[in-house]
Formats: structure tokens, sequence, C-alpha cells
């Protein structure tokens, strides 16, 4: 999945137009907004990846994106990027539906989190020495 889909498809909730052109200003605001949820959810990323065995995503800190590039998250988290992109498009021309997009965003991360399940380790005795 590209950067390009999570952008179209957080159009799409907002009912506006992907076509190209159409929507410049969101567009060009789209590569930091989702490098933006990539760096809040790259900690759940991880977590997710350790839950069924996978090896966790390389590190992630960049501040832009290029729309063409692979989303660097698992997929499981692209509906949940999109409801966040969304949501900061349009936080200050239309902040009530920007504030209905976030709390499903919220609600999504947390439901995500909550179905993480736990894993039983032995304890470890470790002492410190002054």
């Amino acid at each position: 999945m590209k950067n390009r889909d999570i952008y179209e498809n957080a159009l799409r909730l907002l009912a506006q137009s992907a076509d190209s052109g159409e929507n410049e200003d969101y567009e060009e605001r789209a590569p930091f907004l989702i490098a933006s949820f990539c760096t809040e959810a790259m900690e759940l990323d991880r977590f997710l990846r350790e839950s069924v065995g996978e090896s966790p995503a390389a590190e992630f800190g960049k501040v832009w994106m290029e729309l063409s590039e692979e989303f660097p998250l698992l997929e499981r988290l692209a509906p949940i990027a999109c409801l966040y992109v969304a949501a900061m498009l349009v936080l200050e021309e239309n902040a009530d539906l920007s504030d209905r997009l976030y709390d499903l965003y919220s609600q999504g991360i947390s439901a995500i989190w909550n179905g993480i399940t736990s894993v039983i380790d032995s304890i470890k005795e470790q002492y410190f020495s002054d």
C-alpha cells in the first residue's frame, strides 16, 4: 500500500475528489500528516509485529514522506492513518468534523492497543549494586 492510498482514502472520508489537482492544499500537507501518524504509531506497529512473531520495521523518524512511497507500517494501521489524515486536513476549516474523525482515530488506536495479547515470561532476578 502506498502513502497515496492513505491520502486518497482520507479524501474520500471527507467527500473530496481524489483527482489530481483538485485538492492541491491537501495534497501538499498530506506527506507531513502521514509522517506524523507514522511517528505516533511506530511503537504500536512494533508491538503488533512482535505479537505475530514478525521482526520490527526500521526505526522511523521522517517529518515528510513521498506519497509514492510504501506505507511503512503494517497495513492493519492504514484505516486508522486515513482517519488521522482526514481529521488533520480539515482541522482549521471544519473543527466539528475534525473532532469526530479524531475521536474515531483515537478509538481505533485504543482498540488495537487493547487487542494486543500479553506475554507471560519468567521474572529475572537482577541485583543492583551501589
